[in-house]
């Protein structure tokens, strides 16, 4: 098998499910030297609202956060550093549009889903427009690759440039561009709710996703990206 990032031969030995069960060998993953350049994010003496590194219970920008949202227990979790090496890996699956990329991380998502059981989880969405372009929602993409049900209740009414492009105060004076649909407004209510990104910045995106989801009274919602 070759690495799903840099197409160099993998050699590994196969597990018994893989040998009796071969759909279940995952054909596209990291090679080790490419695993390595993704830094995993440390769970100790990071900020309990977004998990960024600091010596205080909450960084500036979740107490900002909590200022303007009081009645949100606001929690995000995300996996790796956006650091170089995710940006290239983006640059190629969000922007050039390398869909089999999508497999890269799946042995991570499937980890860290599994310990969400019995949450829905609701990927977010891009417009309409967008989709159009990029041909594929980037964070469904990875959700499928690692087999992870979702709803797609969010959607977007409005089209935008990608946050790529805005200053950190251009992100945070975005308007509200998301609702849930009528299916999602009934699914959310009392239910525990999992949002999910993939790249968390400064918050806005996950903040707005966040609010429509909160005025419909889930009984938990979480939030989650795959790099922050």
């Amino acid at each position: 098998m070759k690495c799903n990032y840099c197409s160099q031969m993998i050699n590994r030995n196969l597990t018994l499910a893989e040998i009796f069960l071969p759909k279940k060998i995952v054909s596209e993953q990291l090679c080790s030297q490419c695993a390595q350049k993704f830094q995993l994010l440390k769970t100790k003496g990071t900020c309990q609202g977004c998990q960024r590194q600091t010596q205080n219970t909450y960084c500036s920008d979740c107490l900002k956060w909590r200022q303007l949202y009081p009645q949100y227990d606001f929690h995000h979790e995300a996996l790796f550093s956006y650091n170089q090496a995710m940006q290239e890996w983006f640059e190629e699956y969000k922007f050039k549009g390398n869909y089999r990329l999508r497999y890269s991380f799946v042995s991570f998502l499937q980890a860290y889903f599994k310990q969400k059981r019995g949450f829905i989880v609701i990927p977010m969405p891009i417009s309409k427009e967008r989709l159009a372009v990029r041909g594929f929602n980037q964070v469904e993409g990875l959700l499928e690759a690692a087999g992870i049900d979702y709803q797609p209740y969010l959607v977007r009414f409005t089209d935008g440039h990608s946050q790529v492009t805005k200053t950190r105060s251009e992100r945070l004076q975005l308007v509200q561009p998301f609702e849930l649909t009528k299916e999602g407004q009934k699914a959310v209510s009392n239910k525990s709710v999992l949002l999910v990104d993939d790249i968390y910045t400064t918050g806005r995106t996950i903040f707005h996703g966040a609010q429509v989801i909160l005025e419909n009274h889930p009984a938990k919602l979480y939030t989650f990206s795959l790099a922050r």
